[in-house]
C-alpha cells in the first residue's frame, strides 16, 4: 500500500526512509519502462537549476569494464559512481542520480537492499542515499511557488504537491496541527493519473489569492475556476525531474533531506524535529 501518488506505470524508487521497495527484478522492469512523467520532462529539464547533490559521473579506471557492463544491462540509466562498498569483492554502484545497487567487481551478481555494519549499528545504504539526495534549498526557485503559513512559519518546508493527489489532501488535512510552519508548494501536477490535475494546477496559480484556493481545493474539494495565465508549471515539472520526484506529496525538509510520502503531524513534528536538533 502506498502513501503518495505515483506516475501510472511507474514502479517508484527506492524509499529513502530506509525501506527498500522494488524487488531486484523490478530494477529491470525499472529501465524498460522508465516513468511517463518524464518523458513529457526530459527536454525541460536541462534549463532547470541543479539544486541535488548527485554527484558528477565518478568512475575509476579499475571499474569502467563493470560500468560497460551494468550499462548494457540498464541502458536507460547513467551509471553516476561506482565505489567500493567496505565489504570485500563488492561494490556500490550508483545509478539514475537516487538508487543504489551493489554488485561484484565481475558485474556477475547484483543485490538491491541495504547494507549494515553490524559492529557499529549503521544503515550504510541509509546514509550513502542521504548524502547523495540531499538537496540545497538555497537554490530552489521559491518564486516559482506560493506559500501556506501555520503560527509564526519559522520551520520551513519545501513540498511538491499534485492539486488531484488524495495523499497530497491528506497532508493538507494533517497540517494546522502543526504549528509554525511554511510550506513553500510547487504545483507538480500528475496528469498521467490525474487528467485534470494541470489545469486545476493553472487555475490555483492564477488565482488571486493561491494560498486560498489551494485550500479551498485541498480541504473543501472546490476546484479552482478555470484560467490562464504566465505560470511556472513546467518549470516545476523539470525541477522535480531533477530532484528525482517520482511522486507527490515530496516534502524537503529545511536541512535538505527529501521525505516521499504523505506524513501524520506527529510524524512530521518528528521529522521537524531531526532538522532543529542538527
Amino acid at each position: 500500500m502506498t502513501d503518495r501518488c505515483l506516475p501510472r506505470r511507474s514502479l517508484g524508487r527506492l524509499r529513502r526512509a530506509g525501506t527498500t521497495t522494488a524487488a531486484l527484478a523490478a530494477i529491470a522492469c525499472i529501465a524498460m519502462l522508465g516513468s511517463p512523467q518524464r518523458a513529457g520532462a526530459a527536454s525541460r529539464a536541462a534549463a532547470a537549476a541543479p539544486a541535488a547533490a548527485v554527484p558528477p559521473q565518478s568512475i575509476p579506471p579499475q571499474y569502467e569494464a563493470l560500468a560497460a557492463k551494468l550499462k548494457k544491462q540498464f541502458p536507460e540509466y547513467s551509471i553516476d559512481s561506482i565505489r567500493p562498498s567496505g565489504v570485500d569483492g563488492v561494490v556500490e554502484v550508483l545509478f539514475g542520480g537516487s538508487q543504489i545497487i551493489y554488485s561484484d567487481t565481475a558485474g556477475d551478481h547484483i543485490f538491491n537492499g541495504h547494507l549494515f555494519d553490524l559492529q557499529s549499528h549503521r544503515d550504510l545504504t541509509d546514509e550513502r542515499l542521504e548524502e547523495v539526495t540531499r538537496i540545497d534549498v538555497k537554490k530552489l526557485p521559491l518564486a516559482d511557488s506560493f506559500d501556506i503559513v501555520h503560527g509564526n512559519g519559522k520551520r520551513e518546508i519545501y513540498v511538491f504537491e499534485d492539486p488531484d493527489c488524495p495523499y497530497c489532501r491528506k497532508l493538507e488535512e494533517q497540517l494546522p496541527q502543526v504549528n509554525d510552519v511554511r510550506l513553500h508548494v510547487f504545483l507538480y501536477p500528475l496528469t498521467s493519473i490525474h487528467p485534470h490535475a494541470y489545469e486545476h494546477a493553472l487555475g490555483i496559480w492564477c488565482s488571486k489569492d493561491r494560498s486560498k484556493a489551494w485550500l479551498d481545493k485541498m480541504l473543501k474539494g472546490i476546484d479552482p475556476p478555470a484560467a490562464k495565465c504566465d505560470n511556472p508549471l513546467e518549470r516545476n515539472l523539470a525541477l522535480g525531474e531533477k530532484l528525482h520526484v517520482d511522486g507527490t506529496p515530496t516534502l524537503i525538509l529545511a536541512n535538505g533531506r527529501p521525505h516521499s510520502g504523505t506524513v501524520t503531524a506527529a510524524e512530521l513534528e518528528k521529522l521537524l524535529g531531526g532538522v532543529s536538533a542538527h
